[in-house]
């Protein structure tokens, strides 16, 4: 297995000879990776709110947007 330094040394190599889209997609996942999680940054009863609506969805208690849309669209402008 390749040492901490060879590795870098590997990176900087594919850097200096990657195309500007590779260049970018790398870098957009570098920039995530170090950013922390939003589920993190959100409160418990956020998390318990959010999971309790995956729940319903899992059991089939999910109300499709189409339906949602067609009841409230006296209120929806576009």
């Amino acid at each position: 297995m390749s040492t901490i330094n060879e590795l870098r040394q590997q990176v900087h190599k594919l850097v200096d000879t990657a195309s500007d889209t590779e260049l970018e997609f790398v870098y957009r996942i570098l920039e995530v990776n170090g950013s922390p999680d939003w589920w993190d940054a959100i409160s418990t009863e956020q998390q318990q709110a959010i999971n309790k609506g995956i729940e319903q969805l899992d059991n089939g208690q999910g109300i499709a947007h189409e339906v949602v849309h067609k009841k409230y669209e006296q209120w929806l402008t576009d």
